[in-house]
């Protein structure tokens, strides 16, 4: 025991001598390395020890992507993807085609909804995971592929020839209630989403809308920069959006950069909505340019940043916290709305009747008459 003990004793101070700078780390991986009794990866152990730091931290929202990770990664950050514009799941044995994004290669040439996937270039696809079936879809843009459906309600089969191209699936769907109120949905916040606004809120004006429904419920977010390119849409030139407070404590206010607009406007949020659609909500409410009807928000104030290692992984990390302009925190706590209703339906009745009460022309003494 005693010779052991010694033999033990001069490893931990060969490791101790490795690198001052981390010496328990490197405290362990010399001892893990030197009497470990099974195989070691050296790529595994070190991937364990990023992930473990990470995780140390304590924050949901960081973590340590692995290079295998990272087209995936990747494609959920961005939602665009190389494709044909069909959207699959596995349904009772089956793989059904239960959407197809507007404007894409699949939806030009007639691709239907409810047909059902039978092969791609050839290959059926009745074995294959959905994975593997996105993969057979994605490819380099300009590139063909060939897919064999059976339409609904019928077992006759049919090929279309599609070519590849960027999908950049919509964000944003509107239309013209009654009153006339416009109606405005958005999913997330890629990139391009202050686009997509701005072209349906053009829309619903020109359709004569008086007011407005901006429906977040269960919108995630996404970047800040488009949150607060939408948010400027709303708000004048230089009306605060957030604060942002970064690891040095210093505030940073980000502001609107315009033009807004002047219809009334109702923004529906609920447990779902979080992070950038917290900013633009919470920018709406505090700017008193909207009235909030819904459930209380997510509570996510934190903002990630991604940084690429050198083996072809990346870093995401918290690196700032957001509050409203108000001061108010978002982190954990989320937005409380002006007007509180828990139920779906009943949250889009009440801003209609909002909006309806507030655009109804008033009455003219004039036009009055006693009966």
């Amino acid at each position: 025991m005693a010779i052991f003990f010694a033999v033990f004793l001069g490893d931990l101070a060969a490791a101790r001598a490795a690198a001052p700078g981390w010496a328990l780390l490197d405290e362990v991986r010399s001892l893990t390395e030197k009497n470990y009794a099974g195989p070691i990866d050296q790529a595994t152990l070190e991937a364990g020890a990023v992930r473990g730091l990470v995780e140390s931290l304590g924050d949901p929202y960081s973590e340590y992507i692995a290079p295998e990770e990272m087209p995936a990664f990747a494609s959920s950050l961005d939602e665009e993807y190389i494709g044909v514009g069909i959207v699959f799941q596995a349904l009772d044995g089956w793989v059904v085609i239960t959407n197809v994004v507007p404007g894409s290669p699949a939806a030009r040439l007639g691709v239907t909804p409810g047909s059902v996937l039978v092969a791609v270039d050839g290959r059926p696809v009745g074995n294959l995971s959905l994975e593997e079936i996105g993969t057979l879809l994605g490819g380099k843009p300009g590139t063909y592929v060939d897919l064999t459906v059976t339409l609904p309600g019928s077992d006759s089969r049919r090929s279309y020839y599609l070519r590849r191209e960027l999908i950049r699936p919509p964000v944003v769907s509107s239309r013209l209630l009654a009153g006339p109120v416009g109606y405005l949905y958005l999913r997330s916040f890629p990139y391009w989403a202050p686009e997509e606004v701005e072209t349906a809120l053009a829309g619903l004006e020109d359709q004569g809308a008086r007011g407005l429904i901006l429906d977040l419920r269960g919108n995630p977010g996404g970047y800040l920069d488009a949150a607060l390119d939408t948010a400027s849409l709303f708000l004048l030139r230089d009306k605060p959006v957030a604060q942002v407070m970064g690891r040095d404590k210093k505030v940073t206010v980000l502001r609107s950069r315009g033009p807004g607009q002047d219809l009334p406007l109702v923004v529906l949020v609920d447990r779902g909505t979080a992070s950038a659609a917290e900013i633009l909500a919470g920018a709406l409410q505090a700017n008193h340019a909207a009235i909030l009807v819904g459930t209380r928000t997510y509570g996510k104030g934190a903002l990630q940043t991604i940084f690429p290692l050198s083996n072809g992984g990346a870093l995401k990390l918290t690196t700032a916290y957001y509050r409203t302009p108000a001061g108010q925190d978002i982190d954990g706590e989320g937005l409380k709305p002006d007007i509180e209703v828990t139920e779906g339906r009943e949250q889009l009745d009440r801003a209609l009747k909002i909006l309806r009460a507030q655009i109804a022309p008033p009455l003219v003494a004039g036009n009055l008459a006693c009966r």
